[in-house]
């Protein structure tokens, strides 16, 4: 149930409607600090076998079932570069230590539940963020300009996604 669970997050995450520009690094078999990458829940969803996924999902109670059918359908959907940079936004969660992943799912379940109008907002900060080196993107988020444009909420929801966005 706990893998099926990762599952569920993973593809949450891939849906959750961010796409970063197309300069963002692709995911590779590393990490930033070139260990090997260990395989994540969707690499294993991703190896399975059609009856394989039929069975995970067949484990999940049918609400949660078609939600995650929906999202995995709509990642499908996508261009090969946006689901690209998705699944690199997915390998820098897995990356972080098991406190900032759980920090940054809640900031997307917040990132989630806000009107479309403070989404697209975010989504437009963070894009413009995503080509800035990591000290230059702190900076932005203490600038007067993020301040005055976004509640102390928002501005912690970017903080937190902004861990996603691809190093500089």
């Amino acid at each position: 149930m706990k893998r099926i669970r990762s599952i569920i997050c993973a593809a949450i995450l891939l849906v959750c409607g961010v796409a970063l520009p197309a300069q963002a690094r692709q995911a590779g078999r590393f990490t930033r600090r070139g260990v090997p990458r260990a395989a994540t829940p969707i690499d294993e969803f991703l190896r399975m076998s059609p009856e394989d996924r039929r069975k995970a999902l067949d484990q999940l109670p049918p609400a949660k079932r078609r939600r995650l059918e929906e999202r995995i359908q709509r990642f499908n959907q996508l261009p090969a570069p946006e689901q690209q940079n998705l699944r690199g936004m997915y390998d820098r969660l897995n990356e972080l230590p098991a406190e900032r992943q759980t920090a940054v799912r809640g900031s997307l379940r917040e990132f989630a539940a806000q009107p479309a109008d403070r989404k697209k907002a975010m989504r437009q900060a963070l894009r413009s963020m995503a080509s800035l080196p990591e000290a230059e993107r702190e900076a932005r988020m203490s600038s007067p300009e993020i301040r005055s444009r976004f509640s102390q909420q928002e501005q912690g929801i970017l903080r937190s996604m902004s861990q996603l966005l691809p190093p500089k």
